[in-house]
């Protein structure tokens, strides 16, 4: 009966009953205790040769926060306002992974908040980090993942014993992102939207006015890129210029002797790739070219129009007197004194050693064109041209108003000179006459205006985002209405070259983040070490079972001696 006995102990032991009772009491995984969430990923392109942003793309690590400690093999979430271009730079060092939370409501932010956003975008978009970043907009279940790991990351004021027993009795989550690693975006392109107003005799012996004004955006994250000012605006006034325009050079008491071109330019910020391949065009390969070198002309480009209350030309040189851009400009200064714009003269020179043009117009002045750029910014180092924070929501509508009205009146003045003797040079320089007569109804309209931003608004416009280029719906959008208002408007797709690409882009631009509750890895640690425990403890019984089957045997006779002499008595 004893040797009965001492099998079932190992049978009981080696069946493990205590091992999965203690397992069953303390599991780990809560089921159901997943969080998912939209992030968006940060920019990975590349640039003249140079690769910048994340490379990584696929997580599945643990989450921590920002802290003194090691931060090895986690991804890190972090508010907006905790990350500082020093702070990324110390995560991306130990990190696989980072999340940005971003505040509800971006436009809120205060104006030294707003600087620092724009710093750390930059310091983002100039390195390339291997970590995988993204960003992700607040909500309750976010915050209350983010408040619970918080609560539990190591800090320099703990010790390692203390932070090793709270890790027990708090959950942890695994942050996972699945899929397959980011590769090079295929069949990348561009596109140029341009139409025209020719003007009244013969088109090829007349001055030329060239609109431009590069359609797409940029920011850290591509699907938060949707350039409300930048460049949202200069697209709106260049349309609304378009429509005004176009009612005038359809009457024939009202044709000028002007013809304007209108380019809605790709690749703003891929190094105006659009107004590059636009130039090469009409220059290199066109016969009949409304910019060629024997024609009168000017190019203005237009770039965030509502940063400030006053407009910028910026020009490479200044422009001479007597010729159409210096003209324009003269026109500029008095439409904005009338209607309350201060309009200065900026010149900067072009640096041929840099990689990146600081405005669109040195294009067209390297290639020996009179040209400036139109803009509310003073100067080109703005961090706030291209941008997260650059929303829709954020323009303001009535400074986008006034500033196109100076644009086109300036443009009025310009086109329509007080005689029509003379050269076209002449003409430009005279003070206007028909421009006072035009009826009331050509005045920029708000309603306009707003109809061409919600266009833009309705997608970001992040140029990997905006493929087939040919055929994208904001493309298809822009056409129909350049071709509403402008004559012989067309579509160019410019691809980079595939030998030596000028730029290009990776894909996973997005995707949905899965937090799932866990137990930390400290309490794995002490799992192990209770398994590993009772392990041993069974391997020790099982080796001494016959000592213990021989002591259990003395104890159990002598007890039952005892009862037999109690009984004798």
């Amino acid at each position: 009966m004893m040797m009965w006995w001492g099998d079932d102990i190992v049978e009981f032991l080696r069946g493990g009953v205590v091992l999965m009772a203690f397992l069953v009491v303390v599991s780990p995984l809560n089921v159901g205790a997943a969080t998912e969430f939209t992030v968006h990923r940060l920019q990975q392109y590349q640039l003249h040769g140079y690769s910048y942003g994340s490379l990584g793309s696929v997580v599945g690590v643990e989450a921590g926060t920002i802290s003194n400690g090691p931060m090895l093999r986690q991804c890190i979430l972090a508010k907006l306002s905790e990350v500082t271009p020093s702070v990324y730079q110390r995560v991306a060092e130990s990190a696989a992974a980072m999340v940005i939370i971003l505040p509800g409501n971006m436009t809120a932010l205060a104006p030294p908040a707003r600087q620092l956003v724009r710093e750390l975008e930059q310091s983002m978009l100039n390195q390339e980090v291997q970590m995988a970043v993204f960003f992700a907009q607040e909500n309750a279940e976010l915050n209350s993942i983010y408040n619970s790991v918080k609560k539990r990351t190591k800090t320099a004021t703990k010790s390692a014993a203390a932070n090793f027993f709270s890790s027990l009795a708090s959950d942890g989550y695994q942050m996972v992102v699945s899929g397959a690693q980011s590769k090079p975006v295929q069949d990348l392109a561009i596109a140029n939207i341009q139409g025209k107003l020719s003007g009244y005799g013969a088109e090829d012996k007349l001055p030329t006015v060239a609109l431009v004004a590069h359609y797409d955006t940029f920011a850290a994250a591509p699907e938060l890129a949707f350039g409300g000012d930048s460049n949202g605006s200069g697209v709106s006034a260049l349309l609304e210029a378009a429509r005004l325009l176009s009612r005038l050079y359809r009457a024939q008491h009202t044709h000028p002797h002007t013809n304007v071109l209108f380019l809605l330019a790709g690749g703003g910020y891929l190094n105006y790739q659009g107004s590059k391949r636009f130039l090469e065009d009409q220059l290199d390969s066109s016969d009949n070219s409304l910019l060629g070198e024997n024609q009168p002309q000017f190019v203005l480009c237009l770039d965030s129009l509502t940063a400030s209350d006053a407009l910028y030309l910026h020009v490479s040189k200044p422009p001479k007197q007597g010729t159409l851009l210096h003209s324009f400009y003269q026109r500029l200064v008095e439409v904005g004194l009338e209607q309350g714009v201060r309009v200065e003269l900026v010149h900067r020179k072009i640096n041929l050693q840099d990689d990146r043009q600081a405005w669109e117009h040195h294009k067209y002045s390297i290639r020996r064109l009179p040209a400036a750029t139109l803009s509310a910014i003073a100067s080109p180092d703005d961090e706030g041209r291209g941008s997260i924070l650059d929303s829709v929501s954020s323009v303001n509508m009535s400074r986008l108003l006034r500033h196109t009205s100076v644009l086109t009146g300036a443009l009025l003045r310009h086109i329509y000179p007080a005689s029509s003797g003379g050269s076209a040079d002449d003409a430009a320089t005279e003070a206007p006459s028909i421009v006072p007569q035009l009826p009331q109804t050509l005045s920029v309209s708000s309603s306009s205006l707003g109809s061409w931003m919600s266009v833009l608004s309705a997608q970001p416009r992040s140029t990997q985002l905006l493929l087939p280029a040919k055929t994208n719906p904001l493309v298809t959008n822009l056409y129909n209405i350049l071709d509403r208002y402008t004559n012989e408007v067309k579509v160019s797709v410019h691809k980079p070259d595939k030998r030596d690409p000028e730029y290009g882009f990776h894909d996973m631009t997005g995707g949905t983040m899965t937090a799932y509750a866990i137990k930390p890895a400290s309490f794995d640690l002490l799992l192990s070490l209770v398994i590993a425990g009772y392990m041993g403890l069974v391997y020790l019984l099982l080796q001494q079972l016959p000592l213990l089957h021989r002591l259990l045997l003395r104890s159990t006779t002598a007890v039952s001696n005892g009862k037999l002499k109690s009984k004798s008595y």
